[in-house]
């Protein structure tokens, strides 16, 4: 779970989707998606985003209310550790917004905290499938009123989504774990911690040592392009060698290099978390027939539900779930 509080915490985002070519545009659809699935709410009804993150679901539907007239209470249930205001803080026009929503920090969407009968609606982007689907479920519909409903966007297996977050662990599996790319780089930046006490930067541009160590970054660099020579796979290689290549250039004083070294392990540390949260998008992606489970799931626990497949664009996207708690005991 660090792995995911960490990027909640450093990412500066509200979306763990802002990675991967199809998860950068898939934006307009998903909103389209909350504002015609929600319209039956009253104006001051109580929504629950779970597995909220930073928000990105819950403030899609928070602002879409404000602009429709509606007083919802919105809420952000998360097991990470979320702080989104703060998180947020140097993009003021996101955090303020931010504000209008009360967040639940460190929070199991299977011990909600809210009382029986209290909640309209229970939405999550990319985050119901984390959980046990009874369980949650179970829990779902025991804080909803009678005919609220839970509605949810869920990773579908062979989305092109998925194959991208599949692609990106393999991709950052190699580097970080097979190569000695910031093993390279690390020695590259001590080297000139150590040489620029004595040279100024520009002789140490021209220092074989230096020029010997930028030649084995840039072949290893070239060599990993090599292998992993596909046009969708360049993000993934992009947002490794932007960060090595950055603290590379940074290094222009001793003191500079010194910092470079430490941010560099810094953000090797990063990026395992960025593989291991890639991992958790793959293995919790739902097949047909999990997503025909969760149908089941909804009818044994006396509800109506209904599942299908949703195309952002015009591509495979996820799995939309719709379930309603029924008005009247059963």
């Amino acid at each position: 779970m660090n792995h995911w509080s960490n990027h909640w915490l450093l990412s500066r985002t509200v979306s763990s989707f802002s990675e991967g070519e199809i998860g950068r545009t898939y934006a307009r659809d998903v909103d389209n998606f909350w504002f015609q699935n929600l319209a039956f709410l009253g104006k001051n009804a109580i929504v629950v985003d779970v597995g909220s993150g930073n928000g990105a679901a819950a403030l899609t539907i928070s602002e879409w209310a404000k602009k429709n007239g509606k007083k919802w209470q919105v809420h952000g249930v998360d097991l990470a550790k979320i702080t989104p205001v703060k998180a947020l803080a140097d993009k003021p026009e996101i955090s303020k917004q931010l504000e209008a929503i009360t967040f639940h920090t460190e929070t199991d969407m299977l011990k909600l905290p809210f009382a029986d009968n209290s909640v309209d609606c229970i939405v999550s982007q990319f985050g119901f499938e984390y959980a046990d689907s009874e369980a949650a479920l179970a829990e779902a519909l025991r804080v909803l009123k009678p005919g609220g409903k839970i509605v949810a966007i869920a990773q579908h297996k062979k989305s092109q989504l998925i194959k991208e977050a599949g692609q990106g662990a393999e991709i950052f599996q190699h580097i970080l774990n097979t190569t000695p790319l910031f093993l390279q780089a690390d020695l590259m930046l001590r080297l000139a911690a150590m040489q620029m006490e004595k040279m100024t930067f520009e002789e140490w541009q021209k220092n074989q040592a230096c020029l010997a160590s930028r030649r084995t970054t840039e072949w290893i660099m070239q060599t990993l392009k090599e292998k992993f020579n596909k046009p969708e796979e360049h993000v993934w290689l992009n947002e490794i060698f932007g960060r090595v290549l950055e603290l590379i250039n940074y290094a222009t004083t001793t003191e500079k290099a010194t910092q470079a070294a430490e941010y560099l392990m810094i953000s090797f540390n990063m990026l395992q978390d960025h593989r291991l949260r890639l991992i958790d998008h793959s293995e919790a992606a739902l097949t047909a027939a999990n997503a025909k489970k969760w149908v089941k799931a909804a009818e044994k626990a006396k509800a109506s539900a209904e599942v299908a497949e949703f195309n952002a664009g015009d591509q495979l996207f996820a799995w939309q779930f719709i379930a309603t708690k029924p008005n009247v005991a059963k």
